[in-house]
Formats: structure tokens, sequence, C-alpha cells
């Protein structure tokens, strides 16, 4: 009977254990993108209430992510399919300014990178974690890991999520 019950104990205990790491690592979390504290690249506070009334696509991600960094040329590209939409696509991480200018430079005005103190602060473990917002600040879209977002069939997804 009591190695039943020490048995059930340990089971109970690596489920609630990996149901928090599942959750951690696998559900993107609630996230208040209108308060949010982010600066831009010269180290200025940027209001996310400044985009409201237009599509929004914010993806955390880090520079040392390989994912996210192969993520970026998609997203970029993602800008330019979706240009009739005005999507704003917001790139934000809590990496050094230094390497998120570099990458600004890189992607011009198709991406907008902004800073984060800390991303594990608000809730955001794993990366990339994608968010889109349609125009009237709905969230239709929230995924962990990269997607293929300059496929054809992914931007047509993304209309469709945009006009709900």
């Amino acid at each position: 009977m009591r190695d039943r019950i020490a048995t059930t104990i340990v089971i109970l205990i690596a489920i609630a254990v990996g149901a928090f790491f599942y959750k951690r690592y696998h559900i993107p979390p609630h996230v208040d993108i209108p308060s949010m504290a982010v600066t831009d690249l010269r180290g200025q506070p940027v209001s996310l209430q400044a985009y409201s009334g237009k599509p929004i696509f914010v993806s955390f991600f880090a520079t040392w992510c390989g994912p996210c960094m192969r993520e970026l040329p998609d997203l970029a590209a993602l800008h330019d399919i979706m240009r009739n939409k005005e999507m704003v696509i917001m790139c934000i991480s809590d990496d050094p300014i230094e390497k998120l200018q570099v990458l600004q430079s890189e992607y011009g005005d198709k991406l907008i990178f902004l800073h984060a103190a800390s991303l594990h602060d608000i809730g955001i473990y794993t990366y990339p974690t994608n968010y889109i917002f349609n125009a009237s600040g709905r969230k239709v879209y929230s995924q962990v890991n990269a997607e293929k977002w300059d496929d054809p069939g992914m931007a047509e997804r993304v209309t469709v999520l945009l006009d709900k």
C-alpha cells in the first residue's frame, strides 16, 4: 500500500513538473502589449499605443537564437507582402542595443527593432514567440517557435486573421 501511495505521489509530481515546463516553454503567455515598457534603439521610451488602429505583428526574439535569426528575413518578406494592410512588424529583444542597431540597419523600415529590459519579466522564455493583433487590437495569433512567414499560404492565412 505504501509503495502505491509513493508511486502515485511521484507520478503526480512528474505530471505537475511536466505541465509547468510545457506551459512555460510551449504556450505563448498573455502579454499586455500596450503597457509593455520598451525603448527604441536610442534608449527613448516607445508607447506601443501609438500604433493602435494598425495591425501589429510582435516577435519576441534573441540574436543568439538560430530560428529567430532565420525568421527575420521571412518577416521582412511578410512586410512586403502585407504592405497594403499597413501591418507593423516589431521585433523585441532584451539583447544589447548595439546588436539590435546592426539588425535595424540591415532591415531598414521593414522591421522595427525595440529593446525590453527583460523578456523573462514579461513571461517570454521561448524564442521566437510571435503575436499578431488586428487593427482593432484583438490578438488573432500567438505561437511559440518560428514559422515560414514568406510562404504565400502563410500570407493568405495572416490576411484572413487580420480581417477577423
